[in-house]
């Protein structure tokens, strides 16, 4: 691969996991904590920006689940995208309580739930979004992606995104966790 393929290949991978953290953080901070629960606004994530890592990871693992199975049609993206999520969720519930000693969440009063882990509404959420990112998100960002490779414009916005996300990234590291629970 040579340099302007291997930094196309970089740039299109760092701007999914940017734009995925980016509408994970609106989802956790503007819909969850003060549209849904009417809470006002909180920032759920533990970084200073705005953006929550795990969306962009867990976008990585959904398109590796999607590829390897073969997943395409959009009713499917959504029922796997559900079953996914549910068990990750489920999964990450039981590592972060033994890592951190408490959960970091509770669904306890929500209809369908097992021991406040999981639940209907939020796991059904969750797929809604993995089918919105599978089959209307990703095409979008691909065909602005092609539309825009080779503008400059393009490639310094993408530069100081990821600088400020990795000075956010390093600067937690070194400071500790903006996360309150």
């Amino acid at each position: 691969m040579n340099g302007n393929k291997r930094w196309n290949f970089f740039r299109d991978y760092m701007e999914y996991f940017l734009v995925y953290s980016i509408i994970g953080w609106i989802y956790e901070s503007v819909w969850c904590c003060m549209i849904y629960h009417r809470r006002g606004f909180i920032n759920r994530g533990f970084l200073f920006g705005p953006w929550l890592p795990i969306y962009g990871v867990g976008f990585f693992i959904i398109l590796g689940i999607f590829t390897a199975l073969k997943v395409k049609k959009p009713l499917w993206v959504f029922i796997v995208g559900t079953v996914v999520a549910t068990l990750a969720e489920l999964i990450a519930s039981y590592i972060i309580e033994a890592t951190i000693g408490k959960p970091m969440w509770d669904y306890t009063g929500y209809f369908l739930n097992f021991q406040g882990r999981i639940a209907l509404v939020p796991d059904l959420m969750f797929g809604l979004m993995i089918w919105a990112a599978m089959c209307l998100i990703q095409p979008l960002i691909k065909k602005l992606q092609d539309k825009f490779r080779s503008s400059k414009p393009h490639n310094i916005g993408f530069i100081v995104i990821t600088v400020l996300f990795a000075i956010d990234l390093i600067s937690r590291i070194w400071l500790g966790s903006n996360y309150k629970g």
